[in-house]
């Protein structure tokens, strides 16, 4: 069933003139690596100065050899980039970047006066039928129109959508993705 995936509920993010990071979405101390692929859609153009995606592809094409020589407390959800150069990609409106869950990325400083970066996110990883907690909030998230709760993502605190947006209709296939529906 490695082949099936599930679709994390999708966040958009909004970046007003700040600092940048780099990050993983995934723990990097658990093995077997998490499967998992990514995407950023731009809704807006991110070049140079309103900041946007980047990310280490070296570090990732090294990611193995790069973790044998860190230290055991290294933080597994935050890379040290020293040594690695970061990539800078610029986007334009509805271009849709995928990439492996195990890419250190993040999001560039936004240095414009008055611009920000509008992007949404989207993710998939393989399919685990048999996590019912899981698949509960994610159903209780689409029926009740309420973003997960996640420190990283606290959703909108005027609950626009629950108050105002009916509940979305799916097809077959956003139904599985969902886990309404099973993929055996």
């Amino acid at each position: 069933m490695s082949s099936l995936y599930s679709a994390a509920l999708n966040k958009v993010n909004v970046t007003i003139p700040s600092g940048g990071f780099i990050h993983w979405d995934v723990d990097t101390s658990i093995r077997p690596f998490p499967i998992g692929v990514q995407g950023v859609l731009s809704l807006a153009k991110q070049d140079g100065d309103v900041g946007g995606f980047q990310c280490v592809p070296e570090l990732f094409q090294k990611l193995e050899a790069w973790l044998e020589t860190q230290p055991e407390d290294r933080n597994p959800m935050a890379p040290d980039t020293t040594g690695f150069e970061i990539v800078k990609i610029e986007m334009d409106p509805g271009d849709l970047l995928i990439f492996n869950s195990l890419l250190a990325h993040g999001i560039r400083p936004n240095l414009s006066e008055n611009r920000v970066r509008m992007a949404q996110y989207i993710s998939m990883h393989p399919a685990e039928e048999d996590n019912e907690e899981e698949r509960g909030v994610r159903i209780d998230s689409w029926r009740d129109r309420e973003a997960p709760k996640r420190a990283a993502f606290p959703g909108d605190p005027r609950e626009w959508e629950k108050k105002n947006a009916e509940v979305a209709e799916l097809t077959p296939l956003g139904k599985k993705l969902l886990g309404l529906e099973s993929w055996r």
